[in-house]
């Protein structure tokens, strides 16, 4: 009640901000990184790819078309395009070269067009449809070209040509010696060829259009097979309720109206591209490498290093991708895939790649007869496919395959490793904060330990994963739901006791919870320092006087997918810190998270003087109307240098892969 009361006092503004233009802020901000000139043309390519995801991902997710949603959104366009079309003229220095159809020669236009009929040409499926049916519904983010034809008898009718994925995204010219790769869009390629694909018809008018749908596969914990469940869902994924429709600006009314009406889509729905539509697949182009190697850890001159034995000596924590995920987490299952001591191996997955290391060892050690055991999570929302891809593969392997538990959501990467070594059992376990899949250039970090206690935690834990009951309480792990909200909020609570002398720094992608907000305000209001570093959308006002004036706000947006998620209550060696991951969003009650404590005293100090890096080089800060402002670079330098000093000081982590 006290933040309410103080908010009473601060005329014109309410207590929490929109979360939807928050997220849609934060895509914003990373469109920023692609304004820069300063980065290469490959980085900024791939960060615009990037936003292109995001966005794509908030509309699947939200289905958001409000006004204020629909404004800031067709500013990002124009952004969007300006910045493609300065890229276009630069691209050319990277080794290739992005052309429009009418920048070709005459006899370059031949050649792509003989490929085109060879290769193009057979896989689509041009349709004509009589007035009043309905258009056979486009796939999700599907790129179409729509065409208004007459036939002999004045008829017009509308048509359409879906570009499967089966087709390349952009289609290479002949190569020319010593020239950089000529590359043209394919559905330019397919509008001016339009003729080969409806020969009977005169075609009046054509127009490129994408459709995104609402994500709406649920996976049903009550269902007898829920993988199966899932399966069939997918399959009919492209009927789910279309939220969006991009079309080129130039398109015609008669296009637009008739592709409204089959869409049952109104104006406020439909979103005008200048340009080239459906940017994300510029990730697609065959650039030089734009992403940083990450850093191996540094060796202290031993041989091969055991990575058991590495783990027996004290916790590795692991801050990628300044450091190596491959030479840490996979090091620890490619070893125990091969151990001749395994007893079994237990791993949570979420977002998993089917193809990627974790999955990969996991199958390695199934087939070799160990007991593994994989909670996976199959409603990831747009990765459903992926889930469902690596549980079939797990499960043709051997592996034990759960999926969860009723209602919750599987939200933590967690590792248990069991071995049988000389008579004595031992367990090895890694807590993360977030993705590992490669393809999101994801940033986030992990604790490998073989902490008794932690262990033990994470045995119970799988044990309630695959449907055992819940431990009534956890020796050092904040489970969540539940535990993990009751302790964040005591934390706060005890620092908001501690008034001035109390101490508050937060790490996460998304504050929207308003309960955990009021208490943040509450300890404001008793002189604790706030201090939040946000990526995604942060529903909290900072800076308002009487109510959250000593609270901050900023974000440090690298070209990294930031996951990690870091909990700090206290100041110095008396300081409680975590790594957690779990957000502060809508899903803190509907899904399970884990925060790990970090004990160790030069891990904590090395998280607490990451924190200080992300508040002392922000590369952005936000007021009290939720505005953002650019402050500076970031800190992703400041981040390397701390992990290349962590890596080298005494007794810091080894390689474990030696």
């Amino acid at each position: 009640m006290a933040a309410q009361r103080a908010l009473t006092s601060v005329e014109g503004h309410s207590t929490y901000l929109d979360a939807d233009a928050g997220s849609l802020a934060s895509v914003g901000r990373r469109l920023a990184l692609a304004e820069d000139d300063r980065a290469s043309v490959p980085e900024r390519v791939q960060v615009l790819a990037d936003v292109g995801r995001f966005v794509d991902e908030f509309f699947q997710l939200t289905g958001a078309h409000t006004e204020p949603v629909r404004e800031r959104v067709q500013l990002l366009l124009v952004r969007q395009s300006n910045i493609v079309q300065e890229l276009q003229d630069q691209l050319p220095t990277t080794g290739v070269e992005l052309c429009d159809w009418n920048q070709l020669t005459e006899d370059d236009r031949q050649v792509v067009t003989a490929g085109f009929r060879e290769r193009i040409s057979p896989v689509l499926v041009p349709l004509v449809i009589e007035a009043g049916q309905p258009l056979p519904p486009p796939a999700n983010l599907s790129l179409n070209v729509a065409v208004i034809v007459s036939d002999a008898g004045g008829r017009r009718r509308l048509g359409s040509v879906e570009l499967p994925p089966v087709v390349p995204r952009f289609v290479r010219v002949r190569p020319r010696s010593g020239a950089a790769l000529q590359v043209v869009p394919v559905e330019q390629v397919v509008l001016a060829n339009l003729a080969l694909l409806f020969p009977a018809e005169e075609i009046q008018v054509r127009a490129v259009f994408r459709v995104t749908r609402q994500a709406g596969v649920v996976a049903a914990p009550g269902a007898d097979d829920m993988l199966t469940s899932v399966e069939r869902q997918l399959r009919h994924e492209r009927h789910g309720p279309a939220v969006r429709l991009e079309v080129d600006t130039a398109t015609p009314a008669e296009i637009l109206e008739r592709l409204m009406a089959n869409l049952d889509l109104d104006r406020k729905q439909v979103y005008a591209v200048e340009g080239l539509m459906g940017v994300t697949d510029l990730a697609s182009l065959p650039l030089p490498d734009s992403g940083e190697k990450a850093a191996r850890f540094r060796s202290t001159g031993r041989p091969r290093s055991d990575v058991f034995t590495r783990l027996d000596d004290g916790d590795v924590l692991v801050h990628f991708p300044y450091e190596s995920y491959n030479d840490s987490v996979v090091a620890l299952l490619d070893q125990a895939a091969t151990d001749p001591a395994l007893l079994a191996i237990k791993q949570a997955l979420y977002r998993p790649s089917p193809d990627g290391p974790t999955v990969r060892a996991l199958v390695r050690a199934a087939e070799r007869g160990a007991q593994v055991v994989a909670a996976v999570e199959l409603a990831a929302r747009l990765d459903e496919r992926n889930s469902v891809a690596a549980a079939r593969a797990l499960e043709r392997a051997g592996a034990h395959v759960v999926y969860g538990l009723v209602g919750l959501r599987i939200h933590c990467p967690l590792t248990l490793v069991i071995r049988d070594a000389g008579g004595r059992v031992s367990r090895y376990g890694v807590v993360g904060t977030g993705l590992h899949h490669p393809a999101r250039r994801p940033e986030g970090m992990s604790l490998l330990s073989a902490d008794p206690e932690i262990t033990a935690d994470l045995t119970d834990l799988f044990n309630y994963l695959t449907g055992y009951s819940r431990p009534a309480r956890f020796r050092k792990l904040l489970v969540g739901p539940g535990l993990l909200r009751d302790r964040l909020l005591e934390m706060i609570r005890r620092e908001t006791a501690a008034g001035p002398a109390g101490r508050i720094a937060l790490k996460v992608y998304r504050l929207v919870d308003r309960e955990i907000i009021d208490a943040l305000y509450r300890a404001a209001q008793r002189g604790v320092r706030v201090d939040l570093v946000v990526s995604g959308a942060c529903a909290l006002r900072p800076g308002l006087l009487g109510l959250s004036d000593g609270i901050r706000v900023v974000a440090s947006v690298g070209r990294h997918f930031e996951t990690s998620r870091v909990f700090a209550f206290g100041s110095g060696q008396k300081s409680s810190v975590f790594i957690s991951s779990g957000d502060l969003g809508l899903a803190l009650d509907r899904q399970v998270d884990v925060a790990a404590p970090i004990e160790d005293p030069a891990h904590r100090a090395r998280l607490l003087a990451t924190m200080d890096a992300l508040l002392r080089y922000p590369a952005w800060e936000m007021d009290a109307d939720g505005a953002w402002h650019k402050q500076g670079p970031g800190a992703e330098d400041a981040l390397r240098q701390l992990a290349a000093s962590a890596g080298m000081s005494e007794g810091a982590r080894v390689s474990l892969r030696g």
